[in-house]
C-alpha cells in the first residue's frame, strides 16, 4: 500500500503505545507501551503519608512490627530487658514499655509493605538492595558449633556454607521485594472468635470433679489434649510438677486441663478462646505454685505464640519476657532448659523486630534441640519463626528449608490442623517469591491450595481464613501474568468478603482494586469499570476524608474508558483526578504531572493536536523548572510532545522530541528497560514516513526486543509484540509471515476489546494492505471495509478514514469497478483536504490521489490534484526543492498521457532545471526526468529528440547505478522500442538494446518487465516475418505466465491466444487450434460458457476451421458465437461484423446464398453504424460479395 505507512500516525492508534499505565508508575508512566495497570505503589504511599497517616486497608495486610533504631544505647535498653533477669528482676526495663516507646516514635515503620505494592513489581526493578545476601551463613555457623550436621535438616542440595557471618548484619534495614512481603505470613484468627470466645468444642468450664457425662467428657477431652501437648513437645516442662500423676489436687488438674484445652483450640485457630483457656490455666498455676514458679514459663511461652498469631506483638513480648525470667531462675546449664531459654529469647527479639539477634538465639536453640533429638512442636515453632524472618528479608531459599522442616513435624504430629494450614500458607508464599525471582515453578500454588483445603475443613466454607489464602492465590497468579486465573481468585475472595463483612466493608473495596486491575489486564474493561466503581462507592461511604483514594479509583476508571476509546468519559474522569491531586499535592507533584500526561494523550486521541501539544509543553515547563518532577516524567512529556508533532506531520520536530525523550530515559533506566520500547516504536514510524525503511526496521526490532524483556507481559503486550513483528515482516517483503503475525495480533486484540476498537481497525487495515500486495483483492477489500466501518464509528471524518477509502479505491480500480473507486477516492480527497490544510503531508497524499485518478482516466480530477500539490509544495519549500521537482515529473507524465505534449515537456524541463541545481547535471535524479521526457517525445513522434534524451539517461544511469541496475534495463528496453518504432528492424539496432534489457530484467527477477521486453523482441521478429522466432518468444511468455499465475488463470488464456495468432500467421494451423482450444477451456472454466470472452475464442476457432475448409465445424462455431453475442445484448462491433461476413461466405460456399446475403447485409449495417466510410475496403468487398462475387478470395 502506498499510504499504509501513514496509517495510525495521525490517529489515536498509537495511543496504546502511549499511556495506559497507572499514574504512579514513574518507570512506565505515560510513555509505556505495556497497556496495563501495574503500579509503582511506593510513590503513592509516600504521597499518602504527606496527607494522612498510613491506613491499613485489610487485616490480612497487618505485618510484623519492626523498629527503625536511632542509636545504639536504645538498642541496648531492649536487650537489657532480657539480660537483667540474671540479676534477679526484670522490672527495671519492661519490654512492653520499650516497645510502646518505639511505636509512638516518628521513626516507626512496617517490616512488610502493603499488598498494594504487588501491583507493579517492575517499579523497583534494579533497585532491590543486596540480592546476594543470604542467610546460608547461619547454617554454616550452626554446623560448625558442634557435631550436629545441618545437612540433616536441610539436605545436601540446599546447604551452602560459603557465606560470611556478617552477611545479615543489616538485615533490619534490608528491603526485599516478593510475594512474601506483600501478603502477611500469619493467617487471621476467626472472625467469630474476635467478637466472642467461640470454640467448636463448646466447653465453657472444666471441673475435674464433674460426675455428669458431659462434664466428664469435657475434662477427658482437655486432659487428652494436654497429654498430646506434653507428648508432642508443645509444653516443655523440665520437672514433674506440671506433668505429675493423676493424684494431683483438683486445682492442678484443672490447670492442666485448661492448658490442654488452650493447645487444642490453638491447633484449630480458635485463638481468642485458646488464649482464654491458657489464661485460666495460668491463673490456676499461679494460685497453686506462685507467680514466679518456673512451671509457669511453658504457659507464658504458649500464650506468647497465640498473641503473635493474633498480631498482638506488644502483649506477646510481655509473656516471652516473663517466660525468660522464669526459665533463667532454673539451672541454665541444663540442655533442655537452655534450649527453652534460647527459643524464648529468639521469640522475644523476633516480636521486637531484632531479626539478627532473634536468628542468633534460634540458631543456638536449634543446635541444642537437635543434639538431644527433640524434634517436637517447640522445635517446629523455632524453625517456623526462623523461616518467617528469613522470608520477610528476602532469603527465600533458606526460609523454604525452615518452613519445610516445620511442616514435616507439624503434619506428622497434628494432621489437618490450622497450624499445619498456616505452615503450608507461609511455605507457599515464600516459594512463590522464589518462583517469581527465578521464573520457575516450585509448586507454591499447591501449598496454598492445601492450606485452603484444610481451612475449609476446619472452618466454614465462607471463612476469613479461606479468604486470605484465596487472596494469596490471586496475587500469585497476578504476579505470574495469569490475569484471568487471578481474577477468578479475587472474584471468589470478593464474594466471600461480602458475606463475611458486608457489601460496604472497606476490605471489599480493597479486593475490588485487585479484581479490577486483573480485569483490566485481561482486557475486560467493562467489568473493570464496574468493579472499580463499586470500590469507589464504598470509599465514598467513609466519614473521613479519603480524597486520595477517590482520585486513585477515578484514575483507574478513566484508564479503562481510555482503553475502550470512550474518550469523553475518560477525559472527564482524568480532569477530576487532576483537580483532586492538585489540591492534595500541588501542581508540581508527580501525581499531577502524570495525570496531565494522560490528559494530553486523550486530547491527542480526540484529534485535538494543538491542545495536546499545549498540555505536554506545560508539563515540560514544570519539569524543567521543578526538582519534584523526575527524569522519566520529563522523558514522557517529551514523548507526548513528539507524538503530537507527529500527528501534525512535523516529522523533524517529532524525531527531535523522541530523541530527547530517549536520552532522558536511557540515563534514568538503562538500555534494557521495557519503558524505552514505545519511543523506538514511534521513531520507527517517523523513519517510515521519511521512506527510511532500514532504520524503521531496526527501531521496530528494538521495540519488540524491549517488550519481550517485560517479565509480566499481559495479553495486550503480546499482541503489540506480534503486531510489530508483522510490520517488520511486511517491510522485509515477507508477506506470508506478516499476514500470520497480523492475524495472531488481531485475534488477541479481538479478545481484549471485543467489538469496535481503533487497534482492531488498524490491524484490519494492515491485513488488507498485505492481501492487496499479494493480489488477493477480495480478502483485502473485506478487511478494508471492516476497518472503514469501525473507523467511521470511532473517528468520524479522520485522516485514517481517508487512508482506508484510498486503499479501497485502489482495489476497486484493479477490479474495474470505476464508479465505486471514484466514490471512495472523492471522499478521501475531501477528508484529506479538510484535515491537512497547510500541512506538508497534504502534498504527498494529493500526488497519490492524482495518480489514482489518472489510472481511472478521470483526468480533470487528476490534473486538479497534481496542480494543487505543486502549488502547495512551492508555498512550503520554494521552487528549487526535490518535492517540487518530483511533482513536476509526475505532472509531466500525466500531461503526456493526455496528449498535452507541450505542457508535458515544459514540466519535464522545469524538473530537470531544479534537479540539476540541486544534484548536478549527471545525477540519477536528472536521468529519471530525461527518461520520462524521452518517452514523451517518442510517443509524439520526435524520434531524434527522444533518442537524445534516452541516451543521456542511459549514460548517467550506467555510470552511477551500474550496468545491471533495473533503471538501466528500463532505459535499454525503451531505446529498443524506439528503434522498433523507427523501423530499424533489419539490423541489430532494436534487438541489441532489447537483449541487454532482457538480461538485466531476468537477473532482477521482475517477470512483468521480462514479459514486456519479450513482447518487444517478438514484435521485431514479427515485423521481420520470422514467425518461428516470434513463436518461440511467445512460448516463453506463456511459460512465465503459467509459472506466475497457474495453468487456469485468464492471463494464461490471453497468452495462449497470442501464441495461437502467431501460429496461424506462421501457417502452423494444427498447433494454433490446440492453443485456441486451451484458451477456450480456461475462459469457459473461469467465466462460464456464455461469456463474451468465450465467444471471442469461438470466433477465432471458426475462422481457423473455415481457413482449413472444415465448413461444418466452422459453421457450428460461428453459430455459437452469434448465440452468445445475442444473449449478451452487447452493442455491435467490428468483430461481430467480421463474424457475419465470414458466416455469409461459409453459407455461400455451402449453397445457402439467401442466408449469406442476409449476413452480408447485417455486416454492412454494422460498419455503417461504426461510421466506416463507403470507400472503406471492407465495405467495398461486402458490396462485391452481394453482387455474387466468387468465394475463392477468402482462401487466398
Amino acid at each position: 500500500s502506498e499510504v499504509s505507512s501513514m496509517d495510525s500516525f495521525a490517529s489515536p492508534v498509537f495511543r496504546s503505545q502511549f499511556g495506559n499505565n497507572d499514574s504512579f508508575s514513574s518507570l512506565d508512566s505515560l510513555a509505556s507501551p505495556t497497556h496495563d495497570m501495574r503500579v509503582n505503589e511506593a510513590q503513592r504511599q509516600a504521597a499518602e503519608r504527606d496527607v494522612k497517616d498510613t491506613k491499613t486497608d485489610d487485616i490480612d495486610q497487618v505485618a510484623d512490627v519492626s523498629f527503625t533504631k536511632t542509636d545504639d544505647d536504645h538498642l541496648e535498653e531492649i536487650s537489657q530487658a532480657v539480660d537483667v533477669a540474671d540479676e534477679g528482676g526484670m522490672t527495671q526495663q519492661n519490654p512492653r514499655e520499650l516497645m510502646e516507646k518505639e511505636l509512638s516514635s516518628s521513626s516507626r515503620s512496617r517490616l512488610l509493605p502493603d499488598k498494594a505494592s504487588s501491583f507493579h513489581s517492575r517499579a523497583s526493578r534494579g533497585s532491590k538492595p543486596h540480592p546476594e545476601k543470604k542467610a546460608s551463613f547461619l547454617l554454616e555457623r550452626m554446623s560448625s558449633d558442634n557435631s550436629m550436621s545441618v545437612r540433616d535438616i536441610f539436605g545436601d542440595d540446599n546447604f551452602d556454607g560459603g557465606f560470611e557471618a556478617s552477611a545479615l548484619t543489616d538485615v533490619d534495614g534490608f528491603q526485599a521485594s516478593g510475594l512474601a512481603n506483600d501478603v502477611a505470613l500469619h493467617l487471621e484468627h476467626s472472625t467469630k472468635s474476635m467478637s466472642s470466645y467461640f470454640s467448636t468444642d463448646g466447653i465453657d468450664h472444666i471441673d475435674p470433679r464433674a460426675t455428669c457425662h458431659e462434664g466428664q467428657d469435657d475434662f477427658d477431652f482437655a486432659m487428652k489434649a494436654y497429654a498430646n501437648g506434653i507428648k508432642y513437645g508443645h509444653f516443655d516442662f523440665h520437672d514433674g510438677d506440671a506433668a505429675g500423676d493423676e493424684n494431683s489436687n483438683d486445682q492442678v488438674l484443672a490447670a492442666r486441663a485448661y492448658m490442654g484445652l488452650g493447645f487444642a483450640r490453638q491447633c484449630k485457630g480458635e485463638l481468642e478462646s485458646s488464649l482464654d483457656a491458657y489464661t485460666k490455666s495460668l491463673d490456676l498455676w499461679e494460685d497453686e505454685v506462685g507467680e514466679n514458679n518456673p512451671v509457669n514459663a511453658s504457659i507464658q511461652f504458649a500464650m506468647g505464640t497465640v498473641l503473635i498469631e493474633m498480631q498482638r506483638q506488644l502483649d506477646a513480648s510481655d509473656h516471652f519476657a516473663k517466660a525468660i525470667y522464669l526459665l533463667k531462675s532454673r539451672n541454665p546449664a541444663d540442655g533442655g532448659i537452655r534450649a527453652s531459654i534460647l527459643s524464648t529469647e529468639g521469640m522475644l527479639f523476633s516480636v521486637l523486630g531484632e531479626a539478627n539477634r532473634a536468628i542468633e538465639f534460634f540458631r543456638q536453640a536449634v543446635l541444642l534441640y537437635q543434639s538431644d533429638g527433640s524434634m517436637n512442636l517447640k522445635f517446629a515453632t523455632v524453625m517456623f519463626e526462623m523461616g518467617s524472618i528469613l522470608s520477610q528479608h528476602g532469603h527465600y531459599d533458606d526460609s523454604v528449608n525452615c518452613f519445610k522442616f516445620a511442616l514435616e513435624i507439624r503434619e506428622a504430629l497434628l494432621g489437618d490442623s490450622f497450624v499445619v494450614a498456616r505452615t503450608h500458607y507461609s511455605l507457599g508464599v515464600t516459594k512463590a517469591s522464589q518462583e517469581l525471582e527465578a521464573n520457575t515453578d516450585n509448586a507454591s500454588a499447591s501449598h496454598l491450595e492445601e492450606a485452603l483445603r484444610i481451612c475449609q475443613l476446619e472452618f466454614e466454607a465462607e471463612h476469613l481464613q479461606s479468604a486470605i489464602i484465596i487472596h494469596a492465590l490471586g496475587v500469585l497468579n497476578e504476579r505470574k501474568g495469569d490475569f484471568l486465573s487471578a481474577s477468578g481468585w479475587f472474584a471468589k475472595e470478593r464474594s466471600m468478603r461480602k458475606i463475611l463483612s458486608g457489601e460496604d466493608h472497606e476490605t471489599v473495596a480493597s479486593v475490588s482494586v485487585d479484581l479490577g486491575t486483573c480485569y483490566y489486564n485481561s482486557g475486560k474493561y467493562d467489568l473493570a469499570i464496574s468493579t472499580f466503581e463499586d470500590g469507589l462507592r464504598i470509599i465514598l461511604l467513609a466519614e473521613n476524608d479519603r480524597s486520595l483514594e477517590v482520585a486513585e479509583a477515578l484514575y483507574k476508571i478513566a484508564s479503562c474508558h481510555d482503553s475502550l476509546c470512550n474518550y469523553e468519559e475518560s477525559l472527564e474522569k482524568f480532569l477530576e483526578v487532576k483537580k483532586i491531586r492538585e489540591a492534595l499535592f500541588g501542581v508540581e507533584s508527580s501525581p499531577v504531572i502524570q495525570t496531565m500526561l494522560r490528559i494530553g494523550n486523550i486530547l491527542l486521541c480526540q484529534g485535538e493536536v494543538t491542545k495536546a501539544l499545549d498540555c505536554f509543553s506545560e508539563v515540560l515547563g514544570i519539569g524543567y523548572a521543578s526538582d519534584n518532577v523526575n527524569a522519566v516524567e520529563v522523558a514522557n512529556a517529551l514523548y507526548g510532545r513528539g507524538c503530537a508533532q507527529f500527528c501534525g506531520f512535523h516529522l523533524a520536530d517529532a524525531m527531535k522530541s523522541f530523541s530527547e525523550s530517549l536520552n532522558w530515559k536511557l540515563a534514568a533506566l538503562g538500555e534494557d528497560d521495557p519503558g524505552l520500547a514505545c519511543i523506538f516504536y514511534q521513531m520507527a514510524h517517523v523513519y517510515l514516513e521519511q521512506s527510511e525503511t532500514e532504520e524503521a526496521i531496526t527501531c521496530f526490532e528494538e521495540y519488540a526486543r524491549l517488550q519481550k524483556l517485560e517479565t509480566q507481559r499481559n495479553l495486550h503486550d503480546n499482541a503489540e509484540i506480534c503486531y510489530a513483528e508483522g510490520i517488520v515482516a511486511k517491510l522485509k517483503g515477507r508477506q506470508d509471515a506478516a499476514l500470520s503475525f497480523y492475524q495472531q495480533a488481531l485475534a488477541m486484540f479481538a479478545t481484549l476489546f471485543g467489538g469496535d476498537h481503533e487497534k482492531v481497525a488498524s490491524i484490519h487495515f494492515d491485513i488488507g494492505c498485505v492481501y492487496s500486495a499479494m493480489g488477493n483483492y477480495e480478502d483485502a477489500l473485506s478487511h478494508f471495509q471492516n476497518c472503514l466501518l469501525q473507523r467511521r464509528k470511532l473517528l468520524g471524518s479522520h485522516v485514517d478514514v481517508a487512508n482506508t477509502l484510498y486503499e479501497m479505491a485502489s482495489i476497486y480500480s484493479q477490479q474495474d469497478s470505476v464508479q465505486l473507486a471514484v466514490k471512495c477516492l472523492t471522499e478521501s480527497d475531501r477528508i484529506w483536504k479538510a484535515k491537512l490544510k497547510n500541512n506538508e503531508k497534504l502534498t504527498s497524499v494529493l500526488v497519490l490521489s492524482a495518480k489514482l485518478w489518472k489510472s481511472l482516466q478521470c483526468y480533470q480530477a487528476a490534473e486538479e490534484n497534481f496542480e494543487k500539490a505543486l502549488e502547495h509544495a512551492i508555498s512550503l519549500y520554494g521552487q528549487e526543492h526535490e518535492l517540487v521537482s518530483s511533482i513536476l515529473l509526475s505532472l509531466g507524465e500525466f500531461l503526456q498521457e493526455i496528449n498535452q505534449i507541450q505542457q508535458s515537456l515544459f514540466c519535464f524541463d522545469e524538473s530537470i532545471h531544479v534537479r540539476t541545481a540541486l544534484h548536478g547535471a549527471d545525477s540519477p535524479n536528472v536521468a529519471e526526468v530525461e527518461y520520462s521526457k524521452g518517452v514523451a517525445l517518442l510517443f509524439q513522434g520526435d524520434f531524434e529528440a527522444a533518442s537524445n534524451c534516452l541516451t543521456r539517461a542511459l549514460t548517467i544511469r550506467q555510470k552511477h547505478l551500474g550496468p545491471m541496475d533495473g533503471a538501466v534495463g528500463d532505459t535499454l528496453n525503451t531505446i529498443g522500442f524506439l528503434q522498433l518504432r523507427m523501423g530499424n528492424i533489419s539490423g541489430q539496432e532494436a534487438l541489441d538494446p532489447l537483449t541487454e534489457a532482457l538480461e538485466i530484467r531476468r537477473a532482477i527477477g521482475n517477470m512483468a518487465k521480462v514479459i514486456s521486453t519479450l513482447q518487444n523482441i517478438g514484435s521485431v521478429y514479427k515485423k521481420r516475418k520470422e514467425y518461428d522466432s516470434c513463436i518461440e518468444i511467445h512460448s516463453e511468455i506463456l511459460s512465465i505466465r503459467q509459472d506466475e499465475f497457474g495453468a487456469h488463470d485468464l492471463c494464461v488464456a490471453d497468452a495462449w491466444i497470442n501464441l495461437a495468432n502467431l501460429q496461424t500467421s506462421g501457417g502452423r494451423l494444427v498447433e494454433a487450434t490446440v492453443s485456441y482450444e486451451e484458451a477456450l477451456r480456461i475462459r469457459t472454466l473461469v467465466k462460464g460458457y456464455n461469456h463474451m470472452s468465450v465467444a471471442q475464442v469461438l470466433f477465432k476457432l471458426g475462422s481457423l476451421n473455415l481457413r482449413q475448409n472444415n465448413y461444418t465445424d466452422a459453421k457450428q462455431l460461428f453459430e455459437e458465437y452469434m448465440r452468445i453475442r445475442a444473449e449478451e445484448e452487447a452493442d455491435p462491433d467490428e468483430e461481430m461484423a467480421q463474424a457475419l461476413t465470414l458466416m455469409g461466405d461459409l453459407q455461400k460456399e455451402t449453397g445457402e446464398k439467401s442466408k449469406a446475403q442476409i449476413n452480408w447485409s447485417s455486416a454492412q449495417e454494422i460498419y455503417q453504424q461504426l461510421d466506416y466510410p463507403d470507400s472503406h475496403p471492407k465495405l467495398r468487398k461486402l458490396r462485391a460479395r452481394q453482387k455474387a462475387s466468387p468465394f475463392g478470395w477468402l482462401l487466398k
